[in-house]
């Protein structure tokens, strides 16, 4: 990864957070973007304390404005893309399907699906022009099949990455004639700030 420059969305906290300090200690360029500018600078600060290359910039992924301000931004400072991670992402409510209020299931969209289509969409065609890329897509273990309802706190959540699954498997097919993979993370459960709002009964007897 060395001399590489890689975007990583949501990058200001949990596995994002931890995915860009990871990189940079491979000696590449890492652009942490995130809805939340301060965290992105927390996590660039700690970055370069490693004598290691960061830039924070504060991006919401469902707006397209926004993600071509930071592809552009991203550019214009390092010159190319080579790694794109889609890792920002949402929780979703719990509760039955019918219980499910209207706006919460499409903001779960916006971001969790949105999000990987506009970054995707964006960067591509700087991608096919240098003839190379790498965009990883992270998604759920939960879109497995086999998993009991106790286990699936979420439905938009799940759905919503379980689209991004399907995003990643046709992406793929269209893309690798122009030297880009495109590949799908599936993480299990992990102590995060993504759990900040878990009841405390779904994760009892559950390890990460």
């Amino acid at each position: 990864l060395l001399g590489h420059t890689i975007i990583v969305t949501g990058g200001g906290r949990g596995f994002g957070e931890n995915i860009s300090k990871a990189m940079a200690k491979e000696g590449a360029n890492i652009v942490v973007a995130d809805l939340d500018l301060e965290q992105a600078e927390r996590v660039v600060e700690s970055i370069r304390r490693d004598e290691s290359t960061a830039l924070a910039l504060q991006a919401d992924v469902s707006k397209k404005s926004e993600v071509e301000q930071l592809v552009g931004t991203t550019l214009e400072q390092f010159g190319s893309i080579d790694v794109l991670i889609n890792n920002a992402g949402i929780p979703g409510p719990m509760g039955e399907l019918h219980t499910l209020d209207v706006e919460e299931w499409n903001q779960i969209f916006s971001v969790n699906v949105g999000g990987v289509f506009l970054c995707c969409r964006t960067v591509i065609p700087h991608m096919i022009e240098q003839g190379a890329g790498h965009i990883v897509n992270i998604s759920s273990s939960t879109t497995a099949t086999g998993f009991k309802i106790e286990h699936l706190r979420s439905l938009p959540y799940t759905v919503s990455k379980g689209t991004v699954n399907w995003i990643s498997h046709f992406l793929s097919m269209q893309v690798e004639k122009h030297g880009i993979r495109v590949n799908t993370l599936c993480p299990g459960l992990a102590d995060t700030h993504f759990q900040e709002n878990t009841p405390s009964d779904y994760l009892k007897g559950r390890r990460c």
